[in-house]
Parts: C-alpha cells; sequence; structure tokens
C-alpha cells in the first residue's frame, strides 16, 4: 500500500535530524513521512502532537516509535501498524524508571551517561559516553555526526506513564536490537512479548544510522 503514510518518533535526547538517513529511504517507498519534534515535551504533550498528525494523515499511518519514542507510539489510536524500533512499550500505569528499577544493573551503562541540569528538570548524555551507549556499531564519521545532534531533554517522562495503551488493539512489530547497550535484556523480551510480532537485528541501540537500509526494509513490509 504504496499511499499508507509514516510517522516515525524519535526517541529521549534525539531529535529529527537523527534520523535523516531512514527517512530518506523510506520517502521512496511511503505516501509520506513525518517526523515530528517532540524535543523537551512531556509525554502527554508529545502524545497529542503526535496524535494531531495521525488524525490529519490521509491514510491511518503505520507509526515508527525509536526507544522512548514508543511510549508516544503506542499510546496512538487510527494508527494502521505500530513499529517498536528497540522501544518502549508501556502500559498505562507504567513508567520507565519503573521498569529499570526491576533490574538498575541492566541500565547501568545508560544511568553513569547521564548529566543533570543544576535544577534537575533536564538530562543529557554525556558526549565521551554516547558513542558506546548508542552508536558503536556505526561508522565512526557517522557516529561523531550523532552524538553532536544531541541535546538535553526532560527528565519527567521517565517519570510518567502513557494516557493510553493503544497497542494492545493495533497490529504490532517489535524490532529488538541484539547488542543494545541501553536496557536491560529483560525489558526487550517483555516488550517483545507485547507485540504481535518481533524480528531481532544484529545492531546496537541505533539501526535507523548503522542499518538504515535493513530497517527500511523492515518497515516497507509493514506497509503491504
Amino acid at each position: 500500500m504504496p499511499d499508507t503514510p509514516i510517522v516515525l518518533v524519535h526517541g529521549s535526547y534525539h531529535q529529527p535530524a537523527h534520523y535523516t538517513p531512514l527517512v530518506s529511504r523510506l520517502t521512496e517507498i511511503a505516501g509520506s513521512v513525518s517526523v515530528p519534534d517532540i524535543g523537551l515535551l512531556p509525554l502527554p504533550e508529545s502524545i497529542k502532537l503526535v496524535q494531531d498528525i495521525v488524525d490529519r494523515a490521509a491514510a491511518p499511518p503505520v507509526v515508527v516509535g525509536h526507544s522512548f519514542g514508543g511510549a508516544v507510539a503506542g499510546s496512538l489510536r487510527g494508527v494502521r501498524r505500530m513499529v517498536f524500533l528497540s522501544g518502549w512499550v508501556l502500559d498505562v500505569d507504567e513508567t520507565a524508571v519503573g521498569w529499570l528499577a526491576e533490574d538498575p544493573a541492566g541500565g547501568s551503562e545508560f544511568a553513569q551517561a547521564l548529566r543533570f541540569s543544576e535544577d534537575g528538570a533536564q538530562a543529557r548524555i554525556d558526549p565521551g559516553a554516547a558513542t558506546s551507549l548508542f552508536y558503536a556499531d556505526c561508522p565512526p564519521d557517522v557516529a561523531a555526526h550523532a552524538v553532536e545532534l544531541l541535546r538535553p531533554d526532560t527528565v519527567l517522562n521517565f517519570q510518567l506513564s502513557p494516557t493510553a495503551a493503544e497497542w494492545k488493539h493495533t497490529p504490532s512489530l517489535y524490532v529488538a536490537t541484539r547488542r543494545d547497550r541501553t536496557w536491560p535484556p529483560a525489558l526487550v523480551t517483555e516488550f517483545s512479548r507485547r507485540c504481535t510480532e518481533t524480528v531481532t537485528v544484529d545492531t546496537g541501540h541505533s539501526p535507523y544510522l548503522s542499518a538504515p537500509d535493513r530497517i527500511a526494509g523492515i518497515i516497507g513490509e509493514c506497509l503491504e
């Protein structure tokens, strides 16, 4: 179905420009590709912003949520299919910090990379740790550019629950990243279980940069 739009929701600390290699490939196979900027927005506001895009789309879109963008994607109504790209699949009573507390050691590298603002309201990723954490399997120049694009984000999101769990009622695909260093493997197992289908790729947390052709192909199959 070539006229199906794609809405790509970026992860925390990232921005739409991170996803340019993937978007350039997706525009060749989709009716349209949108990458809304949800930087620094609390989760409810992010959901509202992206829901408005879904509601205005010419047809029910495929929504791709990378990392914490999955918490947004999983809350959206009127979606043709959800793709969680190493993404959080949260229920209405769950938070990211709650899940990470279940296995603190599993998210230790991520926690150690965080640097907080003086008032504690925002956090950023230490540039010196970002390549190992997010981009270890990317070409060096690609990783360096991605690190430069990282920005602060609100700490509220990891403490907030989604407003809905529409993933329970929508066909979904979980793209598990085998060499992901950002969170406990048990989380990947649980989130995969919640989705209709699962595919595993042999990448780190950012396959949209390290394997954009592979990821575009996986998303493209969801348009059929």
